[in-house]
Formats: C-alpha cells, structure tokens, sequence
C-alpha cells in the first residue's frame, strides 16, 4: 500500500508540472507557456513593460521585467563601478533564482547588449533571443561604439557636466513617439540618469549567444537611428534569424504595447 500511495503522489507531482507548462487557447488546442523576459534599454526600467507583460501573461504566459543597477526603482544603486558586466550578472540572477527554463530573452535598446551576455553565459537556458530594436554586439565593443562620434562625444560631455562623470543624464532619450503631451511628460520624469560605465565597457563574448536555437531582430520603423537598419537587413540575410517591423518609435511597449506584445508572442509560437 505504502508502495501504491507512493506511486500516486509521483504522478500527482509529474501532472502538475507538466499542466503548469500548458495552457489552453481558445481554440482549444494546448500551447506550451513560455517564460519571458523583457529587459529595458537606456535610462528606463521594468516598469516600461508593464502593458506588455499584462498582456502577455493574460496569455498564460509567464513573464519578468527585471530592472538593471542604478535605473528606475534601483536608482539609488547606482555607481562608479554600475557597468555592462553587473547589468548581465542581474538578468543572469533572475534566470537563475527562478529556475527559469527555454527563457525568450528580449532586449530593446542598449539592452541588446546585455541579452547577449546574458545568453553567451548560460545559452542552455535560452529558447530564444529577439532584439527589440535594438543594438547588436561585436566583441570586445561597448554600446558608445554603436553611435555615431558625436553622439558618443555628446553622452560624455553630459556625464561630465551634469552626472558627476558617471551618470548620463535624460536629456539625451531619443523621441518616445508618445503623441500626448501629458503622458510624453511623464514617460520622461519616469527615467533616471544611466550609469555612463555600463556604456563604455566592452562586452566580452564566447560566441555561444549564437548557440540559441531561436534569434530575431525587431525593426522600429519610425525615425530609425543608430545601426538598427543595418542590424535587421543582417538579420534578414541569416539563415538561422527571422526578421520583423514595427511601425514604431524607438519605445514600442510605450506606443504600441499590444502590437508589440502580440508581435514577440507570434515569434515564439
């Protein structure tokens, strides 16, 4: 009896963890949840993909916002010694701390960066990575290599006049495309001065990254900037890549959060 009861109570535990990895649609069929986590650019945090997740965890899916050192509600934390390094160990950790699985790791921005070093770390974790307009990494670069010189020179400047040498501050966030005024202010009170060290340190990359079974890049097509048209045609011309467009400025869970949520779940599928 003891053997029988021991039995069920395994069976219990197996249908459990595979009904928490399914989900129903509407069509009835069963999709597999996926775990996502949706990371922030320059000068943001978490908080800017709440109607994204909301909407993809509406889904059935599970979703992470994590907010990176020294920004958004971490403001505080921010330092000297905030570079690109500690900006991979916090995403790494969440993945690690919720023994997260086949992650979709989406990075937007600056974040491009950081996705990479997250998944040239531990590439067994992740399902697949999508760039959300954002910047694409060569080893041994940082993110002030991306931009053009005087956007470089500007960033730098800024740190040095007004951030005490190592916070960059918000004057520079690129057009959010938040056609109302009243929300465009807010929007922008809501970020903080990036930690200028995580701008200038290369990252330092394996190659693993490329082991990702799944990798895409996302174009915003309003007031492209940087390298990003350049980064989605190399997508386009890669065999083991999808590409994408958005019809958005450069904060597409700011503008067009359904769309942009809708379009990162169809990705996955």
């Amino acid at each position: 009896m003891k053997g029988t009861n021991q039995r069920i109570c395994e069976d219990v535990v197996i249908f459990l963890a595979a009904s928490i990895q399914k989900r129903h649609n509407s069509a009835g069929k069963i999709d597999t949840m996926t775990n996502f986590v949706l990371v922030h650019g320059t000068w943001g945090g978490g908080w800017q993909w709440r109607n994204v997740a909301e909407r993809i965890r509406r889904e059935g899916h599970s979703v992470f916002t994590p907010t990176l050192t020294g920004l958004g509600e971490r403001e505080h934390l921010i330092s000297r010694q905030t570079d690109l390094e500690m900006h991979i160990q916090d995403v790494a950790a969440v993945i690690s701390c919720e023994r997260l699985r086949d992650v979709v790791l989406v990075g937007t921005s600056y974040a491009g960066l950081v996705i990479s070093g997250v998944a040239d770390r531990i590439p067994e974790q992740v399902g697949a990575l999508i760039y959300l307009n954002a910047a694409m990494p060569t080893n041994g670069k940082c993110m002030l290599d991306t931009v053009s010189a005087e956007r470089r020179a500007a960033v730098q400047k800024l740190a040095d006049v007004e951030g005490e040498g190592y916070r960059v501050p918000t004057s520079l966030v690129l057009d959010t495309g938040i056609e109302d005024e009243r929300i465009r202010e807010e929007y922008l009170k809501r970020m903080s001065p990036h930690p200028l060290p995580s701008l200038l340190q290369p990252i330092r990359l394996t190659g693993r990254f490329m082991e990702v079974a799944r990798k895409s890049y996302v174009l915003a097509t309003k007031k492209v900037s940087h390298h990003f048209q350049e980064y989605h045609d190399w997508a386009k011309q890669q065999s083991d890549w999808t590409s994408h467009e958005i019809a958005s400025h450069h904060y597409p869970m700011a503008t067009m959060p359904d769309v942009t949520s809708d379009l990162l779940m169809r990705i996955v599928k």
